[in-house]
């Protein structure tokens, strides 16, 4: 293999690391029960699952941080 071709394969492979590090994580926590509740409440009103919601809410909080 050629220099420039292993070179251009090395880039390919570190390219698609960096996408397969970004899928979603997963995590486990433990919620107060209001916090639970809550978050069953609106995920039941909006039609959406518990995972989901909470991911959402996550996702607004870490933005609202940032800014």
């Amino acid at each position: 293999m050629s220099e420039s071709s292993f070179r251009l394969n090395s880039q390919k492979t570190s390219a698609v690391a960096g996408i397969y590090s970004r899928k979603p994580q997963r995590i486990t926590i433990t919620l107060p029960w209001s916090t639970y509740q809550a978050l069953l409440e609106v995920s039941d009103e909006q039609g959406r699952s518990l995972s989901n919601t909470a991911a959402y809410w996550l996702e607004r909080q870490s933005e609202a941080v940032r800014h």
